[in-house]
């Protein structure tokens, strides 16, 4: 969902960065769910050709930038040997963040529970996409 909602952020400034998405407890090659593909489509993101895939360690050395939805998936990446630096949970980025909105995994919840994900997502990457856009323009400068 993050990774979705964030190349539809970045707009044309999106064929700079490298939006990619990993689970830490993902199943190899499983679809987006239903609720989400339904979800984000109604935003006008297409999730239909996405495939669920792990973290890996070469995954977080070679990111300029991890966000992550939950704590957990933070200490998971840290374990994976992510620089601490440049892993962040998502609403806590940058600061002082929008800690008062916390995101959390909806898989296998109501779809209540994916329409309150989903508007949380947009609003964090909504906040998170400006710098992720000014980051990729001064690489490229």
């Amino acid at each position: 969902m993050v990774a979705g909602a964030l190349r539809r952020a970045l707009g044309p400034d999106g064929d700079r960065v490298v939006v990619e998405s990993a689970g830490t407890a993902a199943w190899e090659g499983q679809p987006a769910t239903g609720p989400t593909l339904t979800i984000s489509a109604r935003d006008n993101v297409d999730l239909s050709e996405h495939r669920s895939r792990r973290v890996t360690r070469p995954m977080v050395r070679e990111a300029d930038l991890v966000l992550v939805m939950e704590s957990s998936h933070l200490s998971a990446v840290l374990a994976l040997g992510a620089d601490p630096a440049r892993v962040h949970v998502i609403s806590e980025w940058p600061a002082p963040g929008d800690p008062d909105l916390p995101l959390s995994d909806p898989y296998g919840g109501s779809v209540e529970a994916y329409e309150e994900c989903w508007q949380r997502v947009t609003r964090h990457v909504d906040r998170v996409a400006p710098h992720i856009r000014e980051a990729s323009r001064a690489r490229s400068a």
